[in-house]
């Protein structure tokens, strides 16, 4: 039974009596958050400015609400309007072989490419410093999970909501999976509605009035998760009609395993069975050669990961033509342009 299934309200007695437990733990969670918000909001705690532009892209949640192909797509989207940006992160995770960068730290640099600049220090003010000092050109900054983050000032602060799980279960961590109060979007300059063709119109209506409330002074976005592909260990790839029809087995170790199922099912696959490992999770060989001999025993004909778990399995999943990675991106669909102002009003970096 993992932990999703707990927080979701699965697992039978025994899930009710683990959901006891973690309401207890959540509770000195809420009160922290809750105490250093409070504290950054009078201005009790210190907040560092740099000369650049800072755009900051977060949630309210943990993990799961599709930031790795926004973060990529805002990249790519300002680079080709002439944008010189880098991106500066935590790096919480492991990192893959043969990178200095964390699992997602090392994917962007597989979607957005080796030449956009990026560092990770769990100082971000550290980070920025040493940013700048090794690439000076750069005229934007994208803050990579950060909203609560709130020691490097940003100007734009753009949250990313999950319209299939948009609150964490209305509960802090561990119990639920929010970080912060959802009144916490009060602070932000756009919230993105991630994944909003997986809920049906009255469930996005309810909540697009729902955040209008929270959070009034924000642009609102909505955005889509649109699978492109599939990418083997080796680099190549597959059309996606590979998966129409096709049993799988689906395996992943990611912030919301479900929603990633969920897009396998939308593009025409049958998931015969599923392997959820906790978020940022790394399997030895035996891990994986035992995951593809059950999906074999249960008829699958492929293991179909997440492009995140691609680069931690890339080495040992050489000479495995079974496993296939979904690929991914982000496409925003209502605001996009009002998203893009709202980013270039960061403004040009200051006189150097």
């Amino acid at each position: 039974m993992d932990l999703r299934t707990i927080q979701s309200g699965g697992g039978g007695p025994l899930g009710a009596l683990a959901r006891g437990g973690l309401s207890l733990l959540s509770a000195p969670f809420a009160a922290a958050a809750c105490t250093r918000a409070w504290m950054y909001d009078r201005g009790w705690l210190r907040v560092e400015r740099i000369p650049r532009p800072v755009v900051a892209v977060g949630n309210v949640t943990a993990g799961g609400t599709g930031k790795t192909p926004f973060v990529a797509w805002l990249v790519a989207t300002t680079r080709a309007v002439g944008r010189r940006p880098a991106i500066l992160a935590r790096g919480y995770g492991p990192k893959p072989a043969g990178s200095p960068l964390s699992d997602e730290g090392a994917l962007l640099a597989e979607l957005v490419g080796a030449d956009v600049p990026q560092v990770e220090d769990p100082s971000r003010v550290r980070g920025a410093a040493r940013l700048l000092a090794a690439h000076p050109e750069v005229d934007l900054v994208v803050l990579d999970d950060a909203f609560q983050h709130r020691r490097l000032a940003r100007d734009v602060d753009v949250v990313l909501v999950d319209a299939t799980s948009p609150f964490g279960g209305g509960h802090y961590l561990p119990r639920g999976l929010l970080r912060e109060s959802p009144r916490a979007l009060g602070r932000a300059d756009v919230v993105v509605l991630t994944r909003t063709d997986a809920v049906d119109a009255a469930g996005l209506a309810s909540l697009r009035a729902r955040v209008a409330a929270l959070a009034p002074r924000a642009t609102l976005a909505l955005a889509r998760t649109r699978p492109t592909g599939l990418v083997a260990a080796d680099g190549t790839h597959r059309a996606l009609d590979t998966l129409r029809g096709t049993p799988v087995a689906a395996w992943s170790g990611i912030g919301n395993p479900a929603a990633f199922e969920a897009t396998l099912r939308a593009a025409g696959a049958c998931v015969v069975s599923s392997h959820r490992a906790p978020d940022h999770h790394r399997p030895s060989a035996a891990d994986l050669h035992a995951v593809v001999s059950a999906a074999e025993r249960a008829g699958a004909a492929f293991v179909v990961v997440t492009r995140k778990d691609l680069v931690k399995l890339r080495e040992v999943a050489r000479g495995l033509p079974a496993l296939l990675a979904l690929d991914v991106e982000t496409d925003v669909v209502e605001g996009r342009e009002a998203l893009l102002r709202t980013v270039a009003a960061a403004g040009r970096p200051t006189a150097r």
